[in-house]
């Protein structure tokens, strides 16, 4: 069961649905408009610096382990800020004063402003992040494959983002490009999502959670 407008504003007041900051005239019928972070916080690959990695190791230049690597160490290391215009070159992403350009076949990581989410403590909804319709028919491709947000997990959404059209596109910080829809589940899962131990849960940075630095 999907929640209506209704529902996602009672959800939000009773503590049973995270959305910070709340949504004001954000909230559709049935979804919650979300937006780009910050400008700062967009990132992108960088390809030359995995290329040089890949090299000390006898692996051709643009292989990435995607299912065995930690990504949270991984793009801490080789994810960068898109670079500004005039360094841009034949770049396919890059900054241009307070907005990203995202040129046909670009890829580009960038939080929202909103953390979202289920409480830890017994949640009764997932999320789902979809892109927006208008936006999509541009060429736009926001969050790609990993739509869920299981229930009992909150922080900052980190959106990929890639253009399949044949214009660049221009995104700026507090641009609605993506939306969060919510179902209710038939009881809280038997696993937090400590137990199984998200990479993500609380993130505040397009890395992931922050490493667990304390010592037992």
């Amino acid at each position: 069961m999907y929640l209506s407008d209704v529902d996602l504003r009672l959800a939000i007041q009773c503590g049973d649905l995270i959305v910070k900051p709340p949504p004001t005239e954000e909230i559709g019928p049935t979804s919650i408009d979300l937006h780009l972070d910050r400008v700062e916080e967009a990132a992108i690959w960088d390809c030359e610096a995995i290329a040089a990695h890949n090299k000390d190791l006898g692996l051709p230049p643009r292989e990435l382990n995607v299912a065995r690597m930690t990504y949270g160490a991984v793009s801490r290391e080789y994810m960068v800020s898109p670079p500004r215009e005039a360094e841009v070159g034949d770049g396919l992403v890059f900054r241009r004063e307070d907005a990203i350009i995202l040129r046909p076949n670009g890829f580009v990581v960038w939080q929202t402003v909103e953390v979202a989410g289920t409480p830890e403590e017994n949640p009764k909804y997932i999320c789902f992040i979809d892109g927006k319709s208008t936006r999509s028919r541009t060429g736009l491709v926001v969050h790609l494959t990993a739509p869920t947000i299981h229930a009992g997990w909150s922080g900052n959404i980190t959106l990929e983002m890639t253009n399949c059209g044949p214009l660049d596109l221009v995104l700026h910080a507090g641009d609605a490009v993506a939306q969060l829809t919510v179902a209710k589940i038939t009881q809280p899962p038997a696993m937090d999502v400590k137990l199984y131990e998200s990479a993500t849960h609380g993130q505040t940075s397009v890395h992931g959670a922050e490493p667990d630095t304390s010592s037992s």
